[in-house]
C-alpha cells in the first residue's frame, strides 16, 4: 500500500476524539439572551442620561437668560398697564392705566350701563329649508306647440 506518508499511520476509531453529547443549548440561549437586555438597558441608560445633560445644558444656556428685546418689551408691557399715554400721534384717544380702566368698568356695570345696550333674547327656531325640485334637461324646452 502506498501512502503520501514517510511514516506508518495508525488508523482511529472514528469514536475517539468527537463529543457526540449536545451543546448546552438553554445555557447559551440564556446567556445570549441576558447580553442582549444587558446592552439594550445600558444603551436606554446612556440616552437618558445623555438627554439630561443635554436639556439641562440648554435651559442654562439658552432658555433660562432672557434677551435684551424679551427685557424692553416687558419694560415698556409693564409701562404701558401703569401709566396713561395718547395711542396715536393725532391725540384723539388716550391709553388708561389698567387699575384705573378695571374701576371705570367696574362703576359702570354697577351703574347697569353694558357696552351692548341689548335685551336678552331667544334665538328663533330653525325652519327647514325647501327642498328645490331636481332641474332636468327636459325642463328648459318649450313644448312644441308653443314655439309656434
Amino acid at each position: 500500500m502506498t501512502t503520501k506518508y514517510d511514516h506508518e499511520t495508525v488508523p482511529h476509531d472514528p469514536r475517539e476524539g468527537f463529543d457526540h453529547s449536545e451543546p448546552a443549548a438553554r445555557k447559551i440561549t440564556l446567556f445570549v439572551i441576558l447580553s442582549v437586555i444587558t446592552l439594550v438597558v445600558t444603551i436606554l441608560a446612556l440616552q437618558a442620561y445623555f438627554d439630561k445633560i443635554w436639556n439641562e445644558a440648554v435651559y442654562q444656556k439658552v432658555l433660562s437668560v432672557p434677551g435684551e428685546e424679551v427685557h424692553e418689551l416687558r419694560s415698556l408691557s409693564n409701562w404701558r398697564l401703569n401709566h396713561y399715554e395718547y395711542t396715536d400721534p393725532t391725540k384723539s384717544s388716550v391709553r388708561l392705566p389698567f387699575d384705573r380702566a378695571k374701576e371705570l368698568f367696574l362703576a359702570e356695570q354697577v351703574a347697569g350701563k353694558t357696552f351692548y345696550p341689548a335685551k336678552p333674547t331667544e334665538p328663533k327656531p330653525e325652519e327647514p329649508a325647501v327642498a328645490a325640485a331636481p332641474a332636468t334637461p327636459e325642463a328648459g324646452k318649450q313644448p312644441e306647440a308653443a314655439k309656434k
